[in-house]
């Protein structure tokens, strides 16, 4: 089932993005700053900024996420178009929320992390006017690229934010 490796890996990278990066809910300014800002952050203030993300509000909005995400699973792999359009839908909404606690610039300079979250929520707005197949096309089409979004945050994250994996 081709559906279920694509949907399966944007829940990884939905899970990934809650465990090895950081958001602004303590630390909005250094979320939007520029990218200039994120090359002179320490690695070391970018962990706690991490840290302390990690226990706020973005995880319980990523869990939501990951649900979603694991419920459109379900409604693509049964190719159910009214579910599947409804589950991508409620996965739209809870990008959006999540998208409201930025990861730092200094974690994901390039951007992974909200390309992945941009992805799901123009699918789901597409979807509103889908009809029939176009419905599971967008739902598949927009997680497709989850798998490369995950391996390149990953890779990010190892350089950008080191120590990351100690200690959580």
């Amino acid at each position: 089932m081709p559906h279920k490796a694509i949907l399966a890996s944007a829940a990884l990278a939905a899970g990934l993005t809650l465990t090895a990066c950081g958001s602004g809910g303590g630390s909005a300014a250094s979320a939007g700053s520029g990218g200039a800002a994120a090359a002179s952050t320490p690695p070391q203030v970018c962990l706690q900024q991490y840290r302390s993300w990690n226990s706020g509000p973005e995880h319980a909005a990523g869990e939501n996420l990951v649900t979603a995400l694991n419920s459109l699973e379900s409604a693509l792999s049964g190719s159910d178009v009214a579910t599947t359009g409804a589950a991508l839908q409620d996965a739209g909404q809870a990008a959006k929320v999540l998208a409201l606690y930025p990861i730092p610039k200094c974690a994901d300079p390039k951007g992974y992390w909200h390309a992945g979250l941009v992805r799901i929520q123009a699918a789901a707005d597409n979807a509103g006017s889908a009809k029939g197949q176009q419905v599971l096309t967008l739902a598949e089409g927009a997680l497709k690229q989850m798998p490369v979004l995950d391996r390149q945050l990953a890779a990010e994250l190892k350089q950008t934010v080191p120590g990351l994996n100690q200690n959580k």
